[in-house]
């Protein structure tokens, strides 16, 4: 049965082998010769002090490949559900050929199992050589993020498990819609809300967070925010630790509480009064206006009187439980396995029941701006 099954699966695999051993050969030519970028214009910025210059010269080579290779990591295991774990049982049931599979010598268990056990190693072995091409590749230009978890879905273990809860998914499907396109469809938008899902609400929370309290004076991100010609309202974020993940950052007063909208702006018009409302400015959406030179005196004197009124709470996740949370996201998974399984067999007569930061490149500082 396994060699039937390798019969049966042996031209997509080959294919997307063939495919993947040409991106490595593509991804070894080109990463070696960012590697030696990196080395020359990025290594020593600090030292000659232009590190925004050549982080931004740096990244502006081999941009299509960026692009491409970050685009197929978010692609691949929705690919992966839709093209090899909808089709697997949903063709099976749509086409009527389980039932002679049925009638052989071979059991309803030991059919599932090769079915969906040989497709689901391909898809962790094929799935693992693409993330490490990937991650080899841009390791590069991952040493001049931030933060390792700005790009946390697209490296090491994680796109593996997203590519098998995909193909599990996908064979669930299947064998539950018994119709391959539909199945396949229903595969696609599962999968897209659970990753939208487990980035905004799931993730964030698998560990509680650190809390890091720091004065107003230590923070890059000092400016103020109006909307359509309101009164400027104080807006302050603090950073985490170097590498660390931002989850939230807070302006709060002595005895805990939260600044509100209201605050910020009562202290502005209070505390700054030379602080000039932000020029209008055409368009819709939020734009950027560099402060002009004649109020950096009084951006300062306020600066000074946030400091003694408020302070910042940062929330993050160090960088110390990068693999923790890594590990936690690819394992999680497997807990999908099963789900196919009574799905595959049930419903036909005589059937048995059994059978997925916002960051900013290192050493860019973002410009302080009123916001119009």
């Amino acid at each position: 049965m396994t060699r039937f099954a390798w019969l049966q699966a042996r031209t997509q695999s080959l294919a997307v082998l063939a495919a993947l051993a040409a991106l490595a050969v593509v991804a070894a030519v080109t990463g070696i010769h960012m590697s030696h970028l990196y080395a020359g214009l990025v290594a020593h910025c600090e030292a000659r002090g232009n590190c925004g210059v050549a982080i931004t010269d740096f990244l502006s080579h081999q941009r299509f490949l960026q692009d491409a290779l970050d685009l197929l990591m978010r692609l691949f295991p929705a690919l992966i559900g839709a093209f090899w774990g909808a089709p697997l049982l949903a063709r099976e049931m749509e086409t009527g050929t389980y039932r002679l599979a049925w009638t052989q010598s071979v059991s309803r268990r030991r059919w599932i199992v090769a079915r969906l056990g040989l497709l689901g190693l391909m898809t962790i072995v094929l799935t693992g050589a693409l993330t490490l091409t990937v991650t080899w590749w841009y390791r590069a230009v991952d040493a001049t993020q931030a933060s390792r978890y700005a790009f946390f879905d697209r490296r090491d273990l994680v796109p593996i498990g997203y590519a098998f809860f995909a193909f599990a998914v996908g064979a669930l499907a299947g064998a539950v819609i018994r119709r391959t396109v539909p199945a396949m469809v229903a595969t696609l938008a599962v999968f897209a809300a659970a990753r939208v899902a487990i980035a905004t609400w799931v993730r964030p929370h698998l560990l509680s967070p650190l809390h890091l309290a720091t004065s107003l004076l230590n923070s890059n991100q000092f400016g103020f925010e109006s909307s359509n010609g309101s009164a400027p309202a104080l807006v302050v974020r603090g950073d985490a630790p170097n590498g660390a993940w931002t989850i939230a950052s807070r302006l709060v007063d002595g005895s805990g509480h939260t600044a509100s909208l209201a605050e910020r702006v009562a202290f502005v018009k209070q505390n700054c009064p030379n602080v000039v409302p932000p020029p209008q400015v055409g368009g819709s959406g939020p734009h950027k206006v560099r402060i002009p030179d004649d109020v950096a005196a009084a951006m300062d004197s306020c600066r000074e009187h946030a400091a003694q009124t408020y302070h910042l709470v940062v929330s993050y996740q160090p960088t110390s439980r990068y693999w923790t949370f890594s590990g936690w996201s690819s394992a999680s998974s497997p807990r999908w396995r099963s789900c196919a399984w009574p799905a595959a067999t049930s419903g036909s007569p005589g059937a048995s029941a059994e059978p997925g930061a916002t960051h900013r490149p290192r050493g860019q500082v973002p410009l302080v701006s009123l916001t119009a």
